[in-house]
C-alpha cells in the first residue's frame, strides 16, 4: 500500500513507492493564492462544460460507441442522445483466432490463465527436517538449493482414473461421479549433483493437500465437518488461520535425474520433481469440478477467500562435508493455476476401456477416420546469450524474432499436411515467448504457399486436397521447376486438410530455462500426459526439426491405427519412432532445398535403405495410446500396466534394442531429423554416397 506523507497546506503531496517521490500534477496542487470557493466555483463550471460537450457529441454518431440512450430533457430538440460507456474489457490478443470456428489457429487461453496463476501467486521454499536439524551448523546454506513452482494441472489421463477406480474396494468413486480431484505438480530444484540419488525419489514420505481458505472460523467449520485439517494446527498452539485442508495420496517422480546428474555436461544444473496427488473418493466438494466451480464463485460470494494446492517431498543433499542432511521442499499454487479446460473427470472415468479393442469407449477408435491424433513439440524457445552465458532471448530487445515458432516449422508442417490430415500440431512454448510465436505464427498462416515453398506449393492442388495421403512422388522434380502462383495461402491449406495449430504456453522461470535439459523438457513431457490425453486417442512426441516421412502409400493415421487398434495391432501401450539423421550444411539450410533433401531421400531406394541402416544415431521420439500413457518421456512412453486396459502390454525393450514390435518400421514411417549440427560424415543432405562400396 502507498504511504501518504504528512504534509502543510503549502507543500506539494508525496507519495512514496520504491523509493521514488511522486509529485500530484500541479493542476490538483492548493493554490498559495486562490480562495477555495473560486476553485470549487471553477471546477464545477469545467464539470458542466465536459457534459454538455458529451451531449453534443453523442448527437453527432459519428464514432462507433458501446452506449445508452437517454432521453434528452432539451424540450427545444427533443432527440434522443447517448451518452458514452466505453468497455473496459480488454480484447486479448488472441480473440481473433480462437473465436472464430473456421480458425486452424488456436491459443490455449486456459494454459495462459495457469502461467499467470502461476507467476503471480506460487512459490516455493525448502525448510530444514526435524530429524536433521541437530546436525545443522551456521556453515550449511540450504538456499543453495533454490526451488521454483512450475506447471501444475489436474489430472485428466485416463489412466489415473482407472487406477483411483480400481483401488477404490468401497466403490466411494459412484461409477466415477465422485472421483478424488487428481493433480499432478512439478517443482524446479537446482544444484542435481548435490543431491543424494539413492532417497531421490520416494524414499520419504511424500504428502499434497487441497486447502481453502475461509473468511471466517464459521465458515471453515460448516464445510465438510469433521473431515480435513488446519495446516497450523490449533493444538500446537497456533491461532486458526479459517483455512481446511485434505489430504491426498502422493508419490513423486524424476525419471532421468540419475542420468544428468552424471553428464559432466549439465554441471550445476536442476531438475523438476513431479508430483501426482488423488485425493479421498466419495466426497463430491473434493471432486476436479466442484473445486473449480467453488473458485469460478469465489467473486460472488463472501465464504471462500482463496484455494490453493500443496505438494511436500523430501530430499537429502550435501553441503560441504561428506554427510548428507535431509531437507524439506514445499511448493504451493493457487486453484487458477491448476485448473484445466475441462475439469469434469467423471466424463473420462465412464468412459474407460475394458481391453485394448473395447470400441464402446470413447478412447478406443472403431475405424482410422474416426482417429483423433495429436502430434506435439517443444516446449520452444528462441536461445540468446546475456551476460556471457546462454539465456532466453529478450522479445523486447529482439523484435525480429518469431519466438517458439521452430525453424523447420514449415518443412515439419508441409509433411504433415500432405501425410496426416484431420489431426492436429501442437506447439508448446516456454511462456515468455508465448505472444510473440501467436504473432508470428498468425503472420506465417497469411502467406501463399508459392512464398513459402515455391515451386512446392504446387503439390497441394484441387485435386490432391481431398485425398487422405498426398503421395511423397508428387514431389518428384518439383524443386527444379518455375515457380507458378498459387493463391492458396498456408492457412487455407491447413483447413483444407482439417490440420489443427494449438499453442501451449508453459511456466518457464528463467532459472528453471537456464539451468534444465532442453528448457524443462522433462516437467513438460508429465503435464502434457496429464493436461490432455483424455482428448485424443493416439499422442505422438516429435522434435520440431524432424519430418514424418512415410515408406508406404498410407498415411499416417492408417498406420497408427493399424499399429494400436486393429485385429493386427501389436497391442502395446506406446511405440518408438526411428530417429534418422540428416545434416543440412549451411548452404542449404533453406526451406526449399531442406524439401528437396526430403524429397531426395525418400525417392531414392538405395538411398532410402542406406540412410536407414547407417544414419539410425540415436533414440528416437513416442507415439502413445492416450489411454495408457502415464508420462510423454520424450524417448519413452511411460506407462502402469497395472491400470492399462486389458491386453495393452508396456513394449519399452531393455537397453532400448530395436524390434519391430516395439519400433515403427521403415516400410510404416520414420522420423527425418533434419538437424543443423553434424553426427556423422555419410549422414549428410545430398551427400553422394558410394552405396556400392559402403
Amino acid at each position: 500500500p502507498h504511504r501518504r506523507d504528512k504534509a502543510s497546506s503549502n507543500t506539494p503531496s508525496t507519495i512514496h513507492h520504491d523509493n521514488k517521490k511522486l509529485r500530484s500534477p500541479s493542476f490538483f496542487r492548493r493554490s498559495k493564492t486562490l480562495p477555495d470557493y473560486v476553485i470549487a466555483f471553477s471546477l464545477m463550471l469545467l464539470a458542466f462544460a465536459l457534459i454538455k460537450y458529451s451531449q453534443l457529441a453523442g448527437t453527432g454518431g459519428a464514432q462507433e460507441t458501446v452506449g445508452t440512450k437517454y432521453r434528452s430533457t432539451d424540450t427545444a430538440s427533443a432527440k434522443e442522445t447517448t451518452i458514452t460507456v466505453t468497455s473496459s474489457e480488454h480484447k486479448k490478443f488472441y480473440d481473433e483466432t480462437n473465436n472464430d470456428p473456421q480458425s486452424v489457429l488456436y491459443f490455449d487461453s486456459a494454459a495462459l490463465k495457469n502461467v499467470r496463476a502461476t507467476q503471480e501467486g506460487a512459490h516455493s521454499w525448502t525448510k530444514w527436517a526435524s530429524e536433521t536439524i541437530l546436525e545443522v551448523t551456521v556453515a550449511d546454506k540450504l538456499d543453495s538449493f533454490q526451488v521454483a513452482p512450475l506447471t501444475a494441472t489436474v489430472d485428466r489421463r485416463p489412466l489415473t482414473a482407472k487406477k483411483q477406480m480400481v483401488k477404490d474396494t468401497q466403490n466411494l468413486n459412484d461409477g466415477g461421479r465422485l472421483l478424488g480431484c487428481a493433480v499432478t505438480a512439478s517443482t524446479f530444484v537446482s544444484k542435481v549433483e548435490n543431491l543424494y540419488m539413492k532417497t531421490m525419489v520416494n524414499y520419504f514420505p511424500v504428502q499434497c493437500s487441497v486447502c481453502f481458505q475461509f473468511s471466517n472460523r464459521e465458515d471453515m467449520a460448516g464445510f465438510l465437518p469433521d473431515l480435513g485439517f488446519e495446516p497450523l494446527p490449533t493444538s500446537g498452539g497456533y491461532d486458526s488461520t479459517a483455512t481446511k485442508c485434505f489430504g491426498g495420496e502422493a508419490t513423486s517422480s524424476a525419471r532421468f535425474v540419475k542420468w544428468q546428474s552424471k553428464d559432466s555436461r549439465f554441471e550445476g544444473f536442476g531438475y523438476p520433481v513431479t508430483v501426482d496427488c488423488q485425493l479421498p473418493n466419495g466426497i463430491r466438494e473434493l471432486t476436479c469440478n466442484e473445486i473449480s466451480k467453488m473458485q469460478d464463485r469465489m467473486e460472488e460470494t463472501d465464504e471462500l477467500q482463496s484455494i490453493y494446492f500443496r505438494s511436500k517431498f523430501t530430499l537429502d543433499g550435501y553441503f560441504g562435508d561428506p554427510y548428507v542432511k535431509t531437507f524439506h521442499v514445499f511448493s504451493k499454487w493457487p486453484w487458477s493455476a491448476v485448473q484445466s479446460h475441462d475439469d469434469d473427470i467423471s466424463k473420462i472415468a465412464r468412459s474407460l476401456p475394458s481391453s485394448w479393442d473395447d470400441t464402446s469407449s470413447k478412447f478406443v477408435p472403431s475405424s482410422v477416420e474416426e482417429l483423433k491424433l495429436l502430434h506435439l513439440e517443444g516446449p520452444n524457445y528462441a536461445l540468446g546469450e546475456w551476460d556471457g552465458s546462454l539465456s532466453l532471448k529478450s522479445m523486447k530487445y529482439h523484435r525480429e524474432s518469431r519466438g517458439g515458432v521452430h525453424f523447420r516449422f514449415l518443412v515439419n508442417i508441409f509433411h504433415l499436411v500432405r501425410n496426416a490430415p484431420h489431426s492436429t500440431h501442437m506447439i508448446a512454448v516456454v511462456d515468455g515467448q508465448a505472444v510473440t510465436t501467436y504473432n508470428a505464427m498468425k503472420e506465417l498462416l497469411g502467406l501463399r504457399l508459392d512464398e513459402i515453398y515455391r515451386s512446392y506449393g504446387e503439390v497441394f492442388d484441387n485435386r490432391s486436397l481431398k485425398m487422405d495421403l498426398i503421395p511423397i512422388d508428387t514431389m518428384r522434380g518439383m524443386g527444379n521447376k518455375y515457380t507458378k502462383h498459387v493463391g492458396l495461402t498456408l492457412e487455407g491449406l491447413l483447413r483444407a486438410r482439417g490440420v489443427k495449430l494449438h499453442i501451449v504456453p508453459i511456466v518457464t522461470p528463467s532459472i528453471s530455462f537456464e539451468k534444465s535439459v532442453c528448457g524443462g523438457q522433462y516437467a513438460f513431457a508429465a503435464y502434457v500426459a496429464a493436461r490432455f490425453a483424455a482428448d485424443y486417442h493416439l499422442m505422438m512426441y516429435v522434435d520440431g526439426d524432424t519430418a514424418m516421412i512415410e515408406g508406404s502409400q498410407r498415411s499416417l493415421q492408417e498406420v497408427l491405427y493399424e499399429r494400436f487398434f486393429s485385429k493386427n495391432s501389436s497391442k502395446c501401450a506406446g511405440h518408438r519412432l526411428r530417429l534418422i539423421e540428416q545434416y543440412v550444411k549451411p548452404e542449404d539450410d533453406r526451406t526449399v532445398r531442406v524439401l528437396q533433401c526430403t524429397e531426395d531421400i525418400a525417392l531414392n531406394k538405395e538411398k532410402w535403405e542406406y540412410i536407414n541402416e547407417k544414419c539410425h544415431l540415436k533414440e528416437g521420439h513416442i507415439v502413445a495410446r492416450s489411454d495408457s500413457i502415464l508420462a510423454m518421456s520424450v524417448h519413452h512412453p511411460d506407462t502402469d500396466i497395472e491400470y492399462a486396459p486389458e491386453g495393452v502390454e508396456d513394449c519399452i525393450t531393455p537397453g532400448n534394442k530395436r524390434t519391430d514390435r516395439y519400433f515403427l518400421k521403415t516400410d510404416e514411417f520414420i522420423q527425418l531429423h533434419l538437424r543443423n549440427r553434424l553426427r556423422k560424415d555419410e549422414c549428410v543432405c545430398f551427400a553422394d554416397v558410394n552405396i556400392e562400396s559402403s
